[in-house]
């Protein structure tokens, strides 16, 4: 005999919570588990307003999830449900919480009824089933009321240091730094400081605990390492930041063949002290090659340096790992974020480099589905140079469904966020990585990007001024500051930051076309057309994106060569037009038809 059950109706929907199962007009829709359970929870209370806090209980229990991750499920049950505008089935209580307000009809379905076998009721049993109906609320109570989600703990890996000064290998040291993070990274209950937040502390005098202390995290790993030709020698320790107690230490001696069983080895432990299972069935570093991994350490390595000379080295070390071992799948997903550095950086041909970035990011993903790297490479591509907007979305979901914690990778997600106009999602997003990473340049400075682009230049350079708290010789704070100052109208402050990074880019043509777009905005109309007309002749022996070239002709306001430079530029598949409707630089381009047409082709 069949239990009964209940079915509710929302035309056209029908919603079946025992059989997990949604269906529109009898046919079945595709939901993720956390979106069914969010939508039945909201159809089972249907016309009452469920909180925030209650909803992340209730869909996410003893989990620390934040309101962004609920709001990012809303926003897909809504895509689901056909919404846009008009929200016909989730209504947004601001600041408290939501309402699902379309007519529900409650279906129940029960066996078929037979009078013979109907029970008689009598006083005993009816006192029976009350009791029992009050322990089963009493029970329900209890499991769905509020509670306080647990706050993960919070630690750090900074880069190992060589046991003799004189026998430094960098490579591995940031190596060993990165492979901990990836493997610790994948636990719910630590929030990791991402390899960006650490790479400044390389000294060999560095005082963890003072490192720890500025990094806000709970507890920090210090170790040193040396390679001696086909020995590995490390040790390491983790302390607690507060007091400096030690929480765990280890002593290792292996063949380097070895160094995939050392890196294991210590990640467990450092676990098993925190108290937390390092429990994966997913092989971390994706390869056993020896060879492959020395080269992947040294592609890693000059990748995060993010010069044009560097991205060229890490591609070439890159390419060795996967020749080495062509199921690397790790490899492949750094290869491909080094083919996109290489256009943003190097001023690379962008149709090209996106075409070898997401080959290799395709393969990654081909190889190991299960990582939230190779996802969020295959993410940044379709985003950057695919222009596929719904594949980019669906990248970033597994990749922060596989890595919610990840910091640079809410970052991203905060920046494709701002492309598709979503700006308060971008910044929720942004705020997230933030939080995750109170201490990380990378993470700022993508903070000041996306706070331009909203248009809250006040805010951009609070955050430039916290990026150069950390790092006063990175370029890229530099460029912000001098953006965000011309929009401001501050041309002498934002003609020195501009100046500067100039200097630290090493005439890169992005930092070049904003100092002849803000001569142009400023007045200086002469020197601002000598800075177009030494890029245009550049461009006759060197790839100069026409992009560059479009921001100084919008500041001339020679608006016919600006669309002429941004076709092509969209012909080039330019990453940077993926911003370009919100870029402030082309204001006067708005108006005009044609701004339009360009923006209907990035969408086509």
């Amino acid at each position: 005999m069949s239990t009964a059950g209940h079915l509710y109706e929302f035309v056209p929907f029908r919603l079946d919570p025992a059989e997990r199962r949604l269906t529109r007009d009898g046919l079945p829709v595709a939901l993720t588990p956390k979106c069914f359970d969010l939508l039945v929870v909201l159809v089972e209370n249907s016309g009452h307003l469920l909180a925030k806090a209650d909803l992340l209980t209730r869909v996410w229990p003893g989990q620390f999830v934040e309101e962004t991750t609920l709001s990012f499920n809303i926003s897909e049950l809504r895509r689901v449900l056909g919404e846009s505008d008009e929200h016909r089935y989730i209504e947004t209580v601001r600041k408290k919480g939501f309402r699902f307000i379309a007519p529900v009809e409650d279906v129940v379905t029960a066996p078929p009824s037979h009078d013979r076998l109907k029970p008689v009721a009598t006083p005993g049993l009816l006192i029976a089933v009350i009791v029992a109906a009050i322990a089963i609320l009493a029970l329900a109570v209890w499991f769905v009321r509020p509670r306080k989600a647990a706050t993960p703990f919070t630690i750090a890996v900074l880069p190992f240091k060589p046991l003799h000064a004189d026998r430094r290998d960098e490579a591995l040291e940031l190596g060993i730094c990165n492979a901990l993070i990836r493997r610790l990274g994948t636990l719910d209950q630590l929030i990791v400081s991402p390899t960006s937040s650490v790479t400044g502390y390389t000294k060999t005098d560095q005082d963890p605990l003072a490192a720890g202390r500025k990094l806000h995290v709970d507890a920090i790993v210090d170790g040193y390492i040396e390679r001696s030709q086909n020995t590995i020698r490390v040790t390491a320790r983790l302390l607690r930041t507060r007091d400096g107690k030690s929480l765990w230490s280890g002593v290792f001696n292996e063949s380097f063949t070895d160094i995939f069983g050392v890196e294991d080895s210590m990640s467990r432990q450092i676990a098993e002290a925190l108290h937390v299972n390092l429990t994966s069935g997913v092989d971390m570093q994706s390869t056993r090659s020896v060879e492959a991994y020395d080269l992947y350490l040294k592609g890693r390595y000059f990748q995060d340096k993010r010069t044009p000379e560097s991205i060229a080295r890490s591609i070439e070390y890159l390419q060795q790992a996967t020749a080495k071992d062509p199921r690397y799948a790790l490899a492949f997903a750094a290869l491909s974020e080094s083919y996109t550095q290489l256009a943003i950086r190097a001023d690379a041909p962008p149709r090209l480099a996106g075409e070898k970035a997401n080959a290799a990011a395709m393969r990654a993903v081909e190889l190991d589905g299960a990582s939230a790297e190779t996802h969020a490479a295959l993410a940044r591509v379709k985003d950057w140079y695919g222009w596929d907007w719904a594949g980019a979305e669906d990248e970033f979901k597994r990749a922060l469904a596989l890595s919610p914690n990840d910091a640079t990778l809410n970052a991203q997600h905060a920046a494709y966020l701002l492309g598709r106009g979503r700006h308060a999602e971008a910044i929720a997003a942004i705020r997230r990585a933030q939080r995750l990473a109170p201490v990380s340049l990378t993470v700022d400075v993508q903070a000041a990007r996306v706070f331009y682009f909203a248009g809250r230049y006040d805010t951009a350079m609070e955050e430039c001024r916290k990026a150069i708290e950390l790092d006063p010789n990175f370029g890229g704070t530099y460029l912000f500051i001098g953006r965000t100052e011309a929009q401001r109208g501050h041309y002498p402050e934002a003609l020195d930051a501009l100046g500067r990074a100039r200097s630290l880019l090493h005439d890169s043509a992005e930092a070049v076309s904003l100092v002849g777009y803000t001569l142009a905005v400023s007045g200086r109309t002469t020197e601002a057309r000598k800075i177009l007309e030494d890029l245009r002749a550049l461009s006759r022996t060197r790839y100069v994106s026409p992009y560059h070239l479009a921001i100084i002709e919008a500041g001339l306001g020679e608006r016919d060569a600006a669309f002429r430079s941004l076709e092509q530029a969209c012909d080039d598949r330019e990453g940077r037009l993926t911003i370009v409707r919100f870029a402030p630089e082309f204001q006067s381009l708005r108006s005009d038809a044609r701004f339009a047409d360009l923006l209907q082709r990035l969408h086509s």
